[in-house]
């Protein structure tokens, strides 16, 4: 099924945050290729995306948006509301299993996304692996984590059909997301 582009806003219940798969590096520097990373259950952005924000909103301070790869998502809200604020998600057509986490202008925090359906010690070794910083690339924590990183992980290349908002097999739709001032 083709992922679709929505203009859903959800809102997290509390009790979610508790079970947010999420490891980060404690000292944020931005130094290493991740921050940490992120195991999600599903591949549905618009359930998703509201329990990551909430989890990083009491982790790291206030999230505005979330830059993703469109393949890695079925459905893709152009917004959430989290929390009584309004996050905008972007997506780019690669970000090498990646979420880019905007706090600030230009302060961002890359996330490793760990495959859902991964198995659990596959996935809790690459949580760790990207949770302790480093120059390690999302590729390589995964292979080290036991995790495929071939072209077997993710769904073919999708684009957005004119006119219709739906996402179709192809090439990636236009660029919405926040740009890394140069």
């Amino acid at each position: 099924m083709a992922p679709h582009i929505t203009e859903h806003i959800g809102v997290v219940p509390s009790p979610v945050l508790a079970e947010a798969r999420l490891s980060l590096d404690p000292a944020l520097l931005g130094r290493g290729t991740v921050d940490g990373a992120w195991w999600p259950r599903s591949r549905e952005a618009s359930v998703e995306f509201p329990i990551l924000v909430a989890a990083l909103n009491d982790q790291v301070g206030a999230i505005l948006r979330l830059g993703v790869d469109v393949r890695d998502w079925d459905s893709l809200p152009r917004r959430i509301r989290v929390g009584g604020r309004v996050v905008r998600v972007g997506w780019f057509a690669n970000v090498n299993h990646k979420i880019i986490v905007t706090r600030g202008r230009q302060d961002h925090v890359l996330l490793l996304v760990v495959p859902p359906g991964a198995p659990a010690a596959a996935a809790k070794s690459a949580l760790a692996l990207a949770g302790e910083g480093g120059s390690r690339r999302p590729e390589e924590i995964l292979a080290a984590a036991g995790l495929a990183t071939g072209t077997g992980d993710r769904p073919p290349e999708r684009t957005v059909a004119a006119g219709s908002g739906r996402l179709e097999g192809g090439t990636p739709p236009p660029d919405h997301s926040v740009r890394r001032p140069n």
